[in-house]
């Protein structure tokens, strides 16, 4: 400590701005890192959700799988459409490698898929695919940083990787993004900075250049003018004696012994020896006054100002001088105190001391400078902690409208789920009737041919049976010949026999013929009657049944004509089943995109959420950062309206960014991520 006290005071002034420079060099450096600390972690934090994403619908495609929907094939390839067809930031993608290094899915470069990566490097020999390998085996996720070119440049820029494994199907998902832009942003912040402590640096070397020169210089002077004045050199000129600090109440004393130094030169040699004695004892009174005042402004050069001169004398003027010299080492004292304590404070991030003595001249302006540098302070971290709450409030209800988004979103894409598991259900079932009646069709069709074959079969029996009662009529005709015959014949006979009894004995054996022929005809008459008879009886059955097989014919045409038209009704049935199933499955389709989009959808909500709370913790820690500050009251209690009125009215005046701008900015997204969709999914998403 006393060696401290040694130094000059203008060293210790300098001293004491550097002690303040160096308390802000080492605050602005942990500020730097802090902020590129948090936009790395930032960065890895979106590629980290993002691959998260991923992960869930690999993981929802498997458990599909494990439930039996699907086969693993369809859906490893439905994941890989999936993920290939995802963007963010523009054109950044995902990629997929399996466990030993090869590539199984690149959207931009797809020539490189089944090709070994294992050895892939760059330009400072880093293997990153191994690296990222071996992340995902032993970390299960994690971020993989190396250097590798732009697309159209052949010059390497650092670039961040985030992978995660996936064990079911040995696949490492992972997607990557260049961080140049992350330097710059943080070359920026540092430039920033070096521009905000230079200034400072100036302003504290002129503050601390201003106040030694005002001090040390004139001091210094006066004691050069002392010393003279101690030597007989009453020629001298006194400086600073028009001064009206009291540096000037010093040089006005010095001034009075230099005068009187030259009455006592221009005494007569009576009066000098009259004097001799009184000048002996002045000069041991301004040895005495040399010893004081001399250690008063040595300890004030050595930077020491609790030094005094407590000798009285016996010169009220001397004593006049004295207390003039105590008063100026009590203002310079408190007023590098005053000054000290208000850069202590503002280097303990105290913002409430001020400079509150009554100063004048270079004090005052010095007093004035360093009230000004604490209040522009305080209001710059006033504005900063005004900033940081309306960010903090803006961003909670932010995140109260994401969540609630999120939720609906989740809502819809179950409902959606059920939507679609209902129209595959339906589909299948349509399906099955347009093939049950497309059966039935056939069925008919044959019907509708037998229907007709039994008709032409009824139609040549009707011929045949009229046949058949043609055939009776001759039949009866020829029956009615032989009949008439029989009849000529039995007269034929009994004339026989009449004559045959006129011839007497002659003629008797021609009488026993005659006999045997009526007899014969007779019997041929009988026999013919009874064929006539059943001839008849047989054609009234052939004209019976002719008119069955006419009847039987009607009513088969009848039956085939109802089986035509049942034909073309179960045509009809099933194509009209068939443009159903079509239709239906256009709706399918449609709703499985639907179903994907409101995937996409969910994956976005739950990436703004993510962005969203990174945002808010950031807040809070800008927050907690100014809250180090301590400000008085009054600026305090003016700052809190005024924070809670800023929040309020750009929530007022910008309502896109509150919950309404965020579903925008989501439909936005979806649309840009499938905008291949079909008009009918797009109008649905931007209702919703």
């Amino acid at each position: 400590m006393t060696e401290l006290f040694k130094l000059k005071i203008s060293t210790r002034i300098y001293l004491l701005v550097a002690l303040f420079l160096v308390a802000l060099a080492v605050s602005m450096t942990l500020a730097i890192s802090s902020i590129t600390s948090t936009r790395t972690e930032l960065r890895s934090d979106e590629l980290g959700s993002i691959v998260d994403t991923a992960t869930h619908i690999a993981q929802a495609a498997y458990d599909r799988v494990q439930a039996g929907q699907i086969d693993e094939e369809t859906a490893k390839a439905q994941v890989m459409q999936t993920l290939g067809d995802m963007r963010y930031r523009g054109n950044e993608y995902l990629f997929i490698n399996d466990m030993n290094g090869f590539m199984v899915m690149h959207p931009i470069k797809p020539e490189m898929v089944g090709m070994d990566q294992m050895t892939m490097e760059d330009a400072s020999g880093k293997r990153f695919v191994a690296e990222m390998v071996e992340v995902a085996k032993t970390k299960g996720s994690g971020l993989v940083s190396y250097m590798w070119t732009k697309p159209g440049s052949d010059v390497e820029v650092p670039k961040f990787s985030y992978v995660a494994g996936f064990k079911p199907w040995g696949w490492v998902i992972g997607t990557g993004i260049y961080v140049d832009d992350l330097n710059a942003e943080n070359a920026g912040t540092l430039v920033q900075q070096l521009i905000i402590g230079g200034v400072i640096l100036v302003i504290m070397v002129a503050v601390a250049y201003v106040i030694a020169r005002t001090i040390t210089r004139p001091i210094s002077r006066l004691t050069e003018t002392m010393d003279s004045i101690a030597a007989g050199d009453f020629a001298t000129k006194v400086e600073g004696a028009t001064r009206s600090d009291e540096i000037g109440a010093m040089a006005r004393a010095v001034e009075v012994f230099r005068e009187n130094g030259l009455k006592v030169n221009e005494m007569t040699e009576a009066e000098a020896a009259r004097i001799v004695s009184d000048q002996r004892a002045r000069t041991q009174m301004m040895s005495e006054l040399q010893t004081a005042f001399g250690n008063v402004v040595d300890a004030a050069v050595a930077g020491d100002f609790s030094k005094r001169v407590e000798v009285e004398f016996p010169d009220a003027e001397l004593n006049q001088l004295a207390s003039s010299v105590n008063n100026l080492v009590e203002t310079v004292d408190g007023g590098l105190s005053e000054t000290s304590r208000v850069l202590a404070s503002l280097a303990k991030a105290d913002l409430t001391e001020k400079v509150t003595g009554s100063y004048s001249g270079a004090f005052g302006q010095l007093k004035d400078d360093t009230n000004a540098v604490a209040d522009k302070l305080a209001e710059i971290v006033g504005q900063l902690r005004q900033t940081s709450r309306a960010l903090k409030t803006a961003t909670g209800e932010i995140l109260s409208g994401a969540n609630d988004l999120s939720e609906r979103t989740t809502k819809q894409a179950a409902t959606i789920e059920e939507t679609s598991a209902a129209m595959e259900q339906l589909a299948s079932t349509v399906l099955q009737n347009a093939e049950r009646a497309k059966e039935a069709s056939v069925v008919a069709g044959t019907v509708t041919r037998t229907a007709e074959e039994g008709g032409q079969v009824m139609g040549q029996a009707n011929d045949a049976m009229g046949r058949i009662e043609t055939s009776s009529s001759k039949i009866s005709n020829i029956i009615g010949m032989i009949d008439d015959i029989a009849f000529q014949t039995n007269l034929l006979a009994l004339n026989a026999s009449v004559e045959a009894a006129r011839a007497g004995e002659a003629g008797k054996g021609f009488a026993v013929v005659a006999v045997e022929v009526r007899r014969l005809a007779q019997s041929a008459a009988e026999a013919s009657s009874e064929v006539k008879v059943l001839i008849e009886q047989s054609a009234g059955e052939v004209k019976a049944g002719s008119k069955l097989v006419a009847d039987a014919a009607s009513k088969l045409e009848t039956m085939l004509a109802s089986a035509r038209s049942s034909n073309e009704l179960m045509d009809g049935i099933a194509r009209e089943s068939r443009e159903q199933a079509s239709a239906i499955e256009e709706v399918n389709v449609a709703v499985r995109q639907m179903d994907e989009m409101t995937q996409h959808n969910a994956a976005l909500v739950e990436e703004t959420n993510a962005a969203i709370e990174q945002t808010e913790a950031q807040a809070s820690e800008l927050d907690r950062i100014v809250d180090i500050f301590t400000l008085d009251d009054a600026r305090r209690e003016l700052a809190a309206p005024k924070a809670a009125a800023k929040a309020a009215s750009k929530l007022a005046a910008a309502p896109a960014s509150g919950i309404k701008g965020l579903q925008q900015r989501v439909a936005t997204a979806a649309k840009a991520y499938l905008s291949h969709g079909n008009a009918a999914v797009s109008a649905d998403w931007d209702e919703f």
